[in-house]
Parts: C-alpha cells; sequence; structure tokens
C-alpha cells in the first residue's frame, strides 16, 4: 500500500511537472502611449525559446520555469527583462529608446546591438527609407548618410545613381569621362559593394523601398573586413522583410504623382536671341580690326555695320519671323508633365513556427520630354519554419522585372539648340525635317518626341536565399545558406528615319540588338558561437566558409539599311547592311574563409577581431589568395563608474580600429594572360589571316590593399536628446591597378599592373536632436557633414603626373577625378591690348596664367584647377509633429565640384558657333560691358575653357502627413490609415545656369529636365 501511495505520489508530481511545463503566458507589449508594437521578440533569457508579437502587441509563450525571466526588445525601444510572478497575463511598456543603442544592427553574417558597435556603421529602416515616397533606394539615402555621396547622372526615370562612401579608392575607373560618370555603372570600379539577403548584387535600382526591412552601410575597413576582397569600396547590406508571426496582416501602400521640368535654364527668348545675334555680328566685325598692332575701340564696336542676313535665312523664312517677331518655343513646346504611380500589397504572417511574407509591388514612371518612362514589377516571398527548438529553415526570394524607355538621345539638346526664330513646320504645313537650313545636323525634335528613336532595356533580376539554421546549443549556431541570382538584360535601340543620324537616308537607319545573361551564386557556411565564460565577460565568434560564383554570357548585333521603321529593333535581320556582331563569355570565383570576434568585458570594453582569407580566379598564379585582418577597440566611458554622478551624459563611446581589404573589381577576368587576335598580313602578293599577340601577361598582378585606420566617438546627453557622432578616418590603397605605357617599340601600348597608391582621409559628423517633446508636439532636427580629401600618393615608376583625355590627370598630391586645364584669372581689357597680343590673344578673351613666364600658353601651362568630387556634402533634416499630423523638410548639398559643363559647351554665348545655337543667358563681355563674367560672343572664346562649379543646396523633399485616429480605425475594422503629400526636389540653390548642377557634369547628350515631382501617397493596414 505504502509502494501503491508513492507511486501515485511520484504520478501527480510528474503532472504538474508537465502542467507547468504546458504553461502558457500570454501577453501584450505596448509603448508609453498605450499602442501596441507588432514584432516585438519575446524571448525566455538564457533559451532560444522565443515568440514574435502579432499586429495587436499580443504574444503566447510556453514556459517551463515557475520563475523564468522573460526580455522584450523592440527596434527603437529599449529592451525590458522581468521574472514571470505566476500570472498568465502580462502588459509590459517599452520606453522609446532615443539613442538607438538597443536597435540592431547587421555587419555581415550577423547582427550586433548599436551599442555593442566598434566600427563605422549607419542604417536606415523601413521608415526612414520610405517616409518620401522615393522610387529606388538610392534615391531615399541622399543626403542621409554622411560619408555615403549618391549623385544623379540623369532625372530620366528608372536612371541609376552614382554612390561612393568615402571617395574613391580607385585610380583609373572605366566610366569615368571628361563630363563626369557614365550612367552604365556596370562599369564604376569604385562602387560599394550591395549585398541583398546574402547575394551579391548589381542594381539597387530595381528593389522597391517598400520591400526593405533595413539597410546597413559598413564604412570603415574595420567594418568591411569580414568582406575581404569585396569591401574595399564599402558596403550596402540591404535586408527585405521577413514574416511576423501574429495574425495575418494586410497591407496597401498607393502614390500618384505629377512629374514636371524645374530649374529651367533661362535660354534667350525671340527678341533675346536677335539681340544677341546683333552683339556677335558686331563682334564678328570689331575682331577684324585687330591686326599689326592696331586695336578697335568702343566707337568702333559701336559703329559696326552689321548683315544680318548671314545668320537669318530667307529659304526658310527665318528673316520674316525676326521682322514680324513670330517666334518658336521649343523649349516650352515639347515639355510635358509626367505621371508616376505606384502600388505595393503585402501580406505578413505566421503561427506555430512557420511565418510567411509577401509582397506584389507596381511602378510607373512618366519622364517629362517624349516617349521617357520607366516601369518596374516587383514580387517578394519569404517563408520560416521552426521545425523543433534547434532546426529552422527558410527561403527567401526576390523578382524584379523592369522596362525602362529612354527614348531619343538627342530629344533634350535638340529644343535647346534649336534658334526660337526658325520654324518647325513649313509653309505648307509638313513637318520640317531640318528647321534651321544654317545646319542640317538638327533634325526637327517632332519625330524624335514621337519615337523615331527608341533606346529600350528590359530587365529580369531573381535572386533567392535558401537557408538552414541549426542551434543545438544556447551557446552554438550553425547556419548555412545558399543564394544564387539570375539576370538577364535586354538593349535595344532603332534610329529612324527621321532621327538626326539617319537623316531621311533608309541607308543610315541603324538598329542594334544586346543580350546578356548572368548568373550567380554565394554559398555561405557559418557557426556562431556566443557564450559567457565567466560573469562579465562575452566572446562572440562566427567562423565563415564561403564560396561566389559569377558567370556573364552575351551577344550584340548592329545592322543597317531598312526599307520600313516597322521593325524597331525586333528584327535586325532585314537590316541588309550588317555592321556588328559577337558574342561573349567569362566567369569568375572567389573563394573564401574568414572569421570574427568580439570580446565584452562588462559592456564597458569592446574588441573586434576579424580575418578574411580571399582567394579570386581573375589574378595571376601565385598571387590569387590574400588575407586581410582588422582590430577595433571601442570603450564605452558611460558605463564606469566614475560617470554615475555626471548625469547630464547619457552616453559616450570612443572607438578606434585598423583593417585591411582587398579589391579586385579592378580588374577583368583573365587579365592576368595574354590573348591572341586575328591579324591579316601579306604572304607575297596574297593576304592571308593569321593571329598576334595582343596584350601583354602579367604573372605578378595582384589584389589592391586598402588599409584604414578610424577613430569615432557617439555622445549622447540631456536625456538623450543630443546625439552626436564624429569618425576620422584615413584609408591608403596600395598596389592599385592602372595601366602602364609602354614604348612603340615593344609592339605594346600598354600594360595593366599594381602600379599606383591613393589616399582618402576625412571627417564625419552626425547630430540629431529633439527641440521639443510634449505631449502633443515634437520637433527633431538630423545634422549630417562629410569631407573626404583625396590624394594620389604613387603612379607608375617615377612618373609624377599622366595626363589622360581632354582634362583629366593622374599627378601625385592630386585627387583622382582633378580637373587639369589652364588657370583663368579674368579677361583681357582694351587697355591690355598690346599685352594680350603677346599671347595672340584680343580684349573679350580669356586670361590665363603664364605658369612659367615664356610668353606662350600650352600644356606646359596646364595646371589642376580641382575636383569633379566635392569638397564637402551635407543633409539636414527637421521633422515636426503634431499630434497625428506631422511634417518634414529634406535638405542636402554637395560643395566643392568643380567640372567641365557639357551644356555651356553648347550653349555658353562665348561658344563660337556662329549663332548657329540658342543660347543660356549668361553677363558676356563686349566693349559696353567690360565687367561681365564671361568673354565675348564668336571669338571669345579660343579652345575650351568650359569649367564651372557645380556647387549647390537642393531641398529635396517636402512632406506632410496624417494618420487616422485608432477609434475611427475601429470603425472600419482597420488597423492603421496614412495619408500623405510630397513634393520633392522642390527648389534648388546654386550659381549654375545649367539645368541642374547635380548632373552638371554629364552630357547633354541624353540628358533631360531635372525634375520636381509632387506625390500623393495613401497607406493602410488591416
Amino acid at each position: 500500500m505504502k509502494k501503491l501511495k508513492l507511486l501515485i505520489l511520484v504520478f501527480l508530481m510528474g503532472i504538474t511537472t508537465v502542467s507547468w511545463a504546458q504553461t502558457n503566458v500570454t501577453g501584450t507589449v505596448m509603448d508609453e502611449q498605450n499602442v501596441p508594437l507588432p514584432g516585438a521578440n519575446v524571448v525566455v533569457k538564457g533559451t532560444n525559446n522565443g515568440v514574435v508579437t502579432d499586429f495587436d502587441g499580443n504574444f503566447s509563450i510556453n514556459v517551463k520555469d515557475a520563475k523564468a525571466r522573460l526580455v522584450v526588445s523592440y527596434i527603437g525601444y529599449v529592451a525590458k527583462e522581468f521574472t514571470l510572478d505566476g500570472s498568465s497575463n502580462y502588459t509590459i511598456t517599452l520606453a522609446e529608446d532615443a539613442t538607438g543603442l538597443e536597435e540592431v544592427v547587421v555587419i555581415g553574417y550577423g547582427s550586433v546591438k548599436k551599442s555593442d558597435l566598434t566600427g563605422a556603421v549607419a542604417s536606415l529602416n523601413t521608415e526612414a527609407l520610405t517616409e518620401q515616397k522615393k522610387t529606388d533606394i538610392g534615391q531615399a539615402m541622399q543626403g542621409r548618410v554622411a560619408g555615403v555621396d549618391v549623385r544623379a547622372l540623369s532625372s530620366k526615370p528608372g536612371a541609376p545613381l552614382s554612390i561612393k562612401i568615402r571617395g574613391n579608392t580607385v585610380i583609373t575607373n572605366n566610366n569615368a569621362g571628361r563630363d563626369g560618370v557614365s550612367d552604365n555603372l556596370e562599369d564604376d570600379l569604385s562602387k560599394p559593394l550591395y549585398v541583398v539577403d546574402g547575394v551579391f548584387f548589381e542594381d539597387i535600382n530595381i528593389l522597391n523601398p517598400a520591400d526593405i526591412e533595413q539597410m546597413d552601410i559598413l564604412k570603415d575597413a574595420s567594418a568591411t573586413a569580414i568582406y575581404g576582397s569585396r569591401g574595399a569600396n564599402g558596403v550596402v547590406i540591404i535586408t527585405t522583410k521577413s514574416g511576423i508571426e501574429g495574425k495575418t496582416v494586410f497591407s496597401y501602400e498607393s502614390t500618384f504623382g505629377l512629374r514636371s521640368a524645374t530649374n529651367i535654364p533661362d535660354m534667350y527668348s525671340g527678341d533675346e536671341y536677335v539681340a544677341f545675334i546683333d552683339d556677335l555680328l558686331k563682334a564678328r566685325a570689331w575682331r577684324g580690326l585687330f591686326s599689326n598692332g592696331n586695336f578697335g575701340t568702343v566707337d568702333d564696336y559701336n559703329n559696326a555695320v552689321i548683315d544680318r542676313s548671314t545668320e537669318f535665312q530667307s529659304s526658310n523664312e527665318e528673316a520674316n519671323n525676326v521682322a514680324t517677331g513670330r517666334y518658336t518655343d521649343w523649349l516650352g513646346d515639347y515639355r510635358k508633365t509626367g505621371i508616376q504611380t505606384s502600388h505595393t500589397l503585402g501580406m505578413s504572417g505566421g503561427s506555430n513556427g512557420l511565418t510567411y511574407n509577401g509582397s506584389l509591388g507596381y511602378l510607373s514612371d512618366e519622364g517629362v520630354m517624349g516617349i521617357e518612362g520607366y516601369e518596374r514589377y516587383n514580387l517578394s516571398a519569404s517563408l520560416s519554419k521552426k521545425v523543433t527548438d534547434q532546426l529552422t529553415v527558410g527561403v527567401k526570394t526576390y523578382l524584379a522585372l523592369s522596362e525602362r524607355e529612354e527614348g531619343s538621345r538627342e530629344l533634350f539638346r535638340s529644343t535647346f539648340r534649336l534658334a526660337p526664330t526658325v520654324n518647325s513646320f513649313d509653309p505648307e504645313g509638313e513637318v520640317s525635317l531640318f528647321p534651321d537650313d544654317q545646319d542640317q545636323r538638327f533634325a526637327n525634335p517632332y519625330y524624335d518626341a514621337t519615337g523615331a528613336w527608341r533606346v529600350n532595356t528590359k530587365s529580369l533580376d531573381v535572386i533567392a536565399n535558401v537557408y538552414l539554421n541549426y542551434k543545438p546549443a544556447s551557446w552554438i549556431n550553425f547556419k548555412t545558406q545558399f543564394a544564387p541570382n539570375i539576370s538577364t538584360t535586354r538593349f535595344g535601340e532603332y534610329r529612324g528615319l527621321y532621327t538626326k543620324s539617319s537623316r531621311n537616308d533608309a541607308s543610315r537607319i541603324q538598329s542594334h540588338y544586346d543580350s546578356r545573361f548572368r548568373t550567380s551564386y554565394t554559398w555561405d557556411n557559418i557557426v556562431d558561437f556566443d557564450f559567457d565564460f565567466f560573469k562579465g565577460h562575452n566572446l562572440k565568434t562566427t567562423l565563415i566558409s564561403s564560396l561566389y560564383y559569377n558567370q556573364n554570357e552575351g551577344s550584340d548585333i548592329q545592322t543597317r539599311n531598312f526599307d520600313t521603321d516597322a521593325y524597331l529593333f525586333y528584327n535586325t535581320q532585314a537590316g541588309t547592311d550588317i555592321r556588328d556582331y559577337g558574342s561573349f563569355y567569362g566567369k569568375q570565383s572567389l573563394a573564401s574563409f574568414a572569421g570574427r570576434l568580439n570580446y565584452n568585458i562588462q559592456d564597458k570594453y569592446l574588441f573586434t577581431f576579424t580575418g578574411r582569407y580571399d582567394g579570386s580566379s581573375k589574378l595571376s598564379v601565385g598571387n590569387k589568395w590574400n588575407f586581410f585582418p582588422s582590430a577595433a577597440f571601442a570603450w564605452r566611458v558611460s558605463e564606469e563608474n566614475f560617470m554615475e554622478s555626471v548625469d547630464w551624459i547619457n552616453d559616450l563611446k570612443l572607438r578606434l580600429s585598423y583593417g585591411e581589404s582587398g579589391n579586385d573589381t579592378t580588374v577583368q577576368p583573365y587579365s592576368s594572360l595574354s590573348f591572341l587576335n586575328n591579324t591579316n598580313y601579306l604572304f607575297g602578293d596574297a593576304q592571308g589571316n593569321g593571329k598576334s599577340v595582343a596584350g601583354l601577361s602579367n604573372s605578378n598582378l595582384t589584389w589592391e590593399i586598402s588599409k584604414e585606420y578610424n577613430f569615432g566617438l557617439d555622445f549622447a546627453m540631456v536625456n538623450n536628446r543630443v546625439r552626436l557622432g564624429f569618425e576620422y578616418y584615413n584609408k591608403e590603397t596600395e598596389g592599385s591597378i592602372l595601366d602602364r605605357q609602354l614604348s612603340s617599340i615593344t609592339g605594346f601600348g600598354s600594360a595593366v599592373g599594381n602600379f599606383g597608391s591613393v589616399r582618402n582621409k576625412g571627417i564625419e559628423l552626425t547630430l540629431n536632436t529633439v527641440n521639443v517633446r510634449t505631449k502633443d508636439f515634437s520637433w527633431k532636427t538630423s545634422i549630417n557633414f562629410s569631407k573626404n580629401t583625396n590624394e594620389i600618393l604613387k603612379l607608375d615608376g617615377d612618373l609624377d603626373e599622366i595626363p589622360f583625355g581632354s582634362h583629366g590627370v593622374l599627378k601625385i598630391g592630386e585627387a583622382v577625378d582633378a580637373i587639369y586645364a589652364y588657370d583663368k584669372v579674368g579677361i583681357w581689357q582694351l587697355d591690355e591690348a598690346a599685352d594680350a597680343a603677346v599671347y595672340n590673344a584680343v580684349p573679350g578673351q580669356y586670361k590665363y596664367v603664364d605658369q612659367n613666364n615664356d610668353n606662350l600658353i600650352n600644356q606646359d601651362d596646364q595646371v589642376v584647377l580641382g575636383s569633379i568630387s566635392p569638397e564637402w556634402t551635407g543633409g539636414m533634416t527637421n521633422s515636426f509633429a503634431y499630434k497625428n499630423l506631422d511634417f518634414s523638410v529634406q535638405m542636402y548639398t554637395r560643395q566643392g565640384v568643380l567640372g567641365h559643363s557639357e551644356f555651356y559647351q553648347h550653349f555658353a554665348p562665348y561658344q563660337g558657333d556662329d549663332g548657329k545655337f540658342n543660347k543660356v543667358d549668361l553677363d558676356y563681355w563686349t566693349p559696353n560691358n567690360p565687367d561681365a563674367k564671361y568673354p565675348a560672343p564668336e571669338y571669345g572664346h579660343p579652345g575650351e575653357w568650359y569649367f564651372e562649379n557645380f556647387d549647390f543646396v537642393r531641398i529635396g523633399n517636402i512632406g506632410l502627413g496624417y494618420n487616422f485616429s485608432d477609434s475611427l480605425m475601429d470603425q472600419f475594422n482597420m488597423s492603421s490609415l496614412r495619408l500623405s503629400l510630397d513634393v520633392q526636389n522642390p527648389f534648388t540653390f546654386t550659381d549654375y545656369k545649367g539645368p541642374d548642377p547635380e548632373t552638371g557634369l554629364q552630357n547633354s547628350y541624353n540628358m533631360t529636365y531635372s525634375v520636381k515631382t509632387v506625390l500623393f501617397g495613401l497607406k493602410l493596414t488591416f
């Protein structure tokens, strides 16, 4: 009987234990305004047992210990820990974390709390990326992150942006020309590495900002070293959204906007153009008086007899138009209002360890000229299943289908070139193919505007990340992920019969069709260790093996001579004149082994050590592998005991780091090898076909290596209402790859190798303040400032400068993108006519510095005038909120940019084209206007000097939003509803008179106006 009682007691105790093991604890997580926080993490401390709150902030979790301790955390809020007291339901209130120290930052192959960062990393969450309704995430970054220079290359829909992180480490860049940076960013060797859900990615322009959960920018070498050879230009890590466990939540976001031209250049009206022609003709006659020591006078200029018939033709009614004051507004006739619209439908939820997220997005963006337009479809899906407490499997996929129609590459500048005195139609009412009888180069833009010239690119990108996560114990985690990327692009161009290049000649019609197919994958295996080996000492270790493979192939063809425009670029075989055809193939691979160690002592002393060993197939045998180490230390001074009495300081952290990273993107696959080319030769009287060596091999071709020091400071005070971040860095890139010029006696023009060295150093400042915070009203300000100095330290051998292009030079002590030309110091005046004659110049022309005083102005007098990279950049955002209404103003600036203005070269009054082009209204020199900034028309510009400062301050966005009250939403069974109005790029302040100082470095060919967008937005969840 005693044994039976004992068995019953044991059985009941077992039932009690099992019952407690299955005890369910529920609760709600809210903010300080009692608003539920969906997606908050609730974890049993010391275990991997955790759940995520649903959309109403509710959670339910099974616990095994009656005295278990729960940890509740949410991005942007201070984490809270509490011990269960036997209750079955809890309400947890989280306080807003003004310092953001609890935010999780992705640092590559892992993440850490912001408070534990030792390197220079900046983050933008989904709210920051979407609040201004930008069409791509590059635009959303602009002016928001210190040390990141984002520049628009064109305002055409779908145009890419140039992104630089802490300057340019590459001495020779494939896409850097005299006019800035081409829009073929695939050739940009200084662009950062983009990682989207673990996939190395090329074009982030195709991503929908609404699909992005977070973007993390790794800036210093300590942070980027985990990517080794891929991280020399900085790393941008993009994480797309994942599911949240809880009830299914549907969201819909839509925008509708109107796009219009802004910052329109002040071109001459009809009467102004006629007056300019009079001045031009006077200048032409007056200039003819200068000879044999004789100089013209002001009276000679004023009394000059001019003949307008040399400029205003009678054959096309131009002379009659001038006489009657009938003019054509070429610019106004071909500008229009474009429509922009977007829609994103999302769904997210999960239960029982299964979470899912999916979205479907569409963007349509029309240009403000001709047939320009961009369409993009995005499909995002993620699925994760917690199979057991130890095993989680999942997959993320992302698909983007886009089509960009650039239209005519001549339309924009044709409308600027054509004088207002010529007609678009002949007397019979027919379109004049060549309106200006003076110059047959300028076709009527009417045809280009209606699609005679097509430039069309269609792309399909598919990325995926399939992963398995196994955590056998709380201190160890293993993850393997396979991330493929498939990209196919078709480029088509068609120049029809009535385009500038064809000129109504069917034999000149041309059709281009290019196709490209790229496949790549990354396979990562990651092991994480995380444990306290004794109190106050935490060690996190990450071990990585990675394999990257990339294969490119494609073909292209160009044919001419079509008998119809009906085929466009879809039927190249209809062209009987085959001009060009070919195909290409290339592949590369990268194998890597890496490790990172984070050592935390009492949350005060933080150490990070990283090393990566990379092997690249692109480099020469014996030089493929290299090791890239880094080390960083951070001291959280504010956690020290002696800081307890300093209550006005809330956070103070000092950081110091050193790291090395490599770069092999500056060489193409097989660059270390020599090749054979087809060659024709004479054998007697017969022509033979043979082979010749096309280039020299380089058995020593190896990595560019960047070595960087970084000092950082993070500071917060006055109840975290003032937060300051400071960075100082010095990065030196050794073994920079460039072409060595060879003597022609060798039979080769150049050889590629590791010959140069370049340095970037600078400072970055970030200031965030809460200026006013009351119950109903708040005002916040965010300011960032960056200054970078770029300098070449070494070139090929003993060379100290290598001029290139029209105005470029590689010169020791100067920037890699320096402008090299004559130093202008003014304009020759009438009383300096004799001095000007020494240099074969006359009054009204630019005066240049004779650097060597030899009475000649030639290439020996060229000097570095500046750089196309900014001396400093900055941005500021002010955000105001009153109850449910919010308002924000964001601006950014680029200062200290000097470059060649292709727009001025075409349209400045001193351009010297005999008045064939219309002109931008600039203050030009005449004997009656000697204090003018620019030289005389017609003769005033010998040679080329169209350099301008492209400094500007731009209001990037003015936004107004309203969130409807929860009580109203409950009536409609909705969770949230927001209406917004954004005005993007409404104002630009600059001295530059061209269309846009931001794109001023670019050629006016294939350009368009700067664009302002008024955008209405709707966002709802239910």
